[in-house]
């Protein structure tokens, strides 16, 4: 694609501006069952998408090819799809500014294809033996992708960037006194040769017996711990609170609330695309904005919302560099990244001595179903198991947890220290409550 001809030619036309986004993806995906290969495949994709600014009017077009020939076809279309546009407010595009290169920490040993064949071989035998309740080891598999993305726009913007994860999926069904329960595991490996088959194995059937064999407890009001996977997943829900778009529209739960306390005062929450910790790192957003840390919630007061563009103009700010699109296809919006509570100082097993006797919640289900991203009323079935004298005691199933997000949030007892990004752009460690109404036998 020659760029600057089409730059050039929307000039000549008399455009406001044109944007032009390139994402690419390389993946490789083996997939491993019943002791052989079931399936290999790579995929090399390239798509485009173009973003016209003409009269105020903001028009999107998606292309998985590019014809240099046929530029002006293309920029007719632009054009009609502007026309039709009923535009609230004018939009425009970014000017370059300057940013730090930023790269993920980790340092990725790209493994041959017989390497990883062998790995998922000792995956599968290590999940056999782990345990004699192992009913069936469902799928191993082995992904790698390097992603990327160029933007280019009329402003003088040209910004680029690529990401690399490679991770080891396992799963696994167990089975006890005739109840089946299903546990997986993804690890994030930068060295397959370093990697310990029967860890992996370990991690997908702790997962599965987590679950194995629990029962209802009495209804009540319970001292509370939702584990790092269940707070990283029930916080993940509700980002859309801090979105700059939604509070400006007045159907955030944080509208009115800046500078006002929202949680407890031992609640930080920190955005940072830039953050080299996690799997993926941004010096740019997908508006080629520059990204920052921003501190949302400083020890429970409410200090920053998040912004696009077009979000921190109608709020009379600036971009907070927190314009993500889902896919090169996708359009803006404002979306977290690398966000997090950040961690205190213990672990879980202290967590549970400091509660004595409780209940930890290691899973939630229905998250979409039974949460008001509005009012951030929750009502989840959910998976633990009880703590007795500050030590695990019997599995908790068929159980609901109930309340209000933002009420729960100011009853925080201690935050861990078991913070884990993994795969994650949003993670939590676990986080100890006073109390959370359960609903049980």
């Amino acid at each position: 694609m020659n760029k600057q001809a089409w730059l050039d030619r929307a000039r000549e036309r008399g455009f406001d501006g044109l944007e032009i986004y390139v994402g690419r993806s390389a993946e490789r995906k083996v997939t491993w069952f019943e002791g052989q290969t079931d399936s290999f495949v790579t995929s090399d994709v390239t798509g485009y998408s173009l973003r016209a600014i003409i009269g105020g009017k903001t028009a999107n077009l998606a292309l998985e090819t590019v014809d240099d020939a046929k530029i002006d076809e293309t920029l007719d279309l632009l054009a009609a799809q502007a026309e039709i546009v009923a535009a609230k407010e004018p939009d425009t595009l970014r000017m370059p500014e300057a940013a730090d290169d930023v790269k993920c920490a980790t340092e990725w040993v790209v493994p041959p294809a017989d390497q990883i064949l062998s790995v998922l071989a000792e995956t599968e035998r290590a999940l056999r033996a782990s345990d004699p309740r192992v009913k069936q080891v469902m799928e191993i598999e082995w992904q790698d992708a390097v992603t990327g993305r160029e933007i280019t726009n009329t402003n003088g913007v040209r910004v680029a960037d690529e990401n690399r994860t490679q991770v080891l999926y396992a799963s696994v069904a167990v089975e006890e006194n005739g109840k089946v329960k299903d546990g997986f595991r993804v690890e994030v490996v930068p060295d397959l040769s370093r990697l310990d088959p029967a860890d992996i194995a370990r991690k997908a059937l702790d997962d599965a017996l987590d679950e194995l064999g629990g029962t209802p407890i009495p209804s009540g009001n319970y001292p509370v711990i939702f584990e790092r996977r269940a707070m990283t997943a029930i916080f993940g829900a509700l980002t859309d609170m801090y979105s700059g778009d939604l509070i400006g529209k007045g159907i955030s739960p944080l509208k009115d609330k800046l500078g006002e306390p929202i949680f407890s005062d031992k609640i930080t929450v920190a955005d940072d695309p830039r953050n080299t910790d996690a799997l993926r790192v941004f010096a740019y957003d997908d508006e080629g904005c520059p990204t920052r840390k921003k501190i949302l919630v400083d020890r429970g007061v409410f200090r920053e919302a998040l912004h696009n563009t077009k979000s921190a103009a109608r709020m009379g700010t600036a971009s907070t560099g927190n314009g993500f699109k889902n896919g090169y296809a996708g359009t803006v919006s404002v979306s977290p990244m690398n966000c997090c509570i950040l961690p205190g100082d213990r672990d879980l097993a202290g967590l549970m001595e400091d509660m004595g006797d409780g209940l930890v919640v290691t899973r939630f289900a229905g998250l979409h179903a039974g949460l008001n991203h509005v009012t951030t009323d929750f009502s989840l079935q959910c998976f633990g198991y009880l703590v007795k004298n500050g030590k695990r005691d019997r599995n908790a199933a068929l159980i609901t947890a109930a309340g209000n997000f933002l009420d729960l949030m100011k009853k925080v007892v201690a935050v861990g220290s078991d913070l884990e990004w993994e795969y994650r752009t949003i993670a939590c460690p676990s986080v100890a409550f006073e109390n959370c109404a359960i609903a049980g036998e």
